[in-house]
């Protein structure tokens, strides 16, 4: 994994994800991923509680608009991502009290989480950069997310 490209495709996108609060943004991400086929609709509850239950450890919004809510779960064999673009941005009790405007759902599996840190560090060090997710925050479909990040 050595680009943000490898985590998206043209189905696990919400291009103008409209949420509440924090809650509301994971079940709307989770829900999209049953949608897609990514995650099962039987392990959809307890991979809720688990993200909901990780957040109230420690707010997985990073600060700069962007939020990496994650879980290690057994109920996945494989990674899974759900990404999630508000233009307007979400409350989500960021780090530096902003809204949020970049969700990337990760759920791992159980035995593979040391592999996956990468992932976390490569989504951070990327998105680190404001023109970054600018160009994330204002793609209409994949395509825009292709052209802008394949300079």
């Amino acid at each position: 994994m050595n680009h943000l490209l490898e985590l998206i495709n043209p189905n696990n996108i919400i291009y103008d994800l409209k949420a509440t609060d924090k809650e509301n943004v994971i079940s709307i991400l989770v829900e999209h991923g049953v949608k897609i086929g990514s995650i099962a609709d039987s392990a959809s509850g307890e991979i809720i509680a688990s993200l909901l239950n990780r957040e109230k450890s420690m707010s997985t919004g990073i600060g700069s608009g962007v939020a990496i809510p994650h879980c290690s779960v057994s109920l996945v064999e494989e990674l899974k991502v759900v990404i999630g673009l508000s233009k307007e941005g979400i409350a989500f009790d960021a780090i530096d009290k902003m809204p949020v405007h970049i969700f990337i759902l990760l759920i791992v599996p159980k035995n593979k989480f040391q592999e996956h840190i990468k992932t976390l560090a490569l989504i951070a060090k990327t998105l680190n950069l404001k023109e970054e997710r600018n160009k994330l925050i204002y793609s209409n479909c994949y395509d825009d997310i292709l052209k802008a990040f394949s300079d």
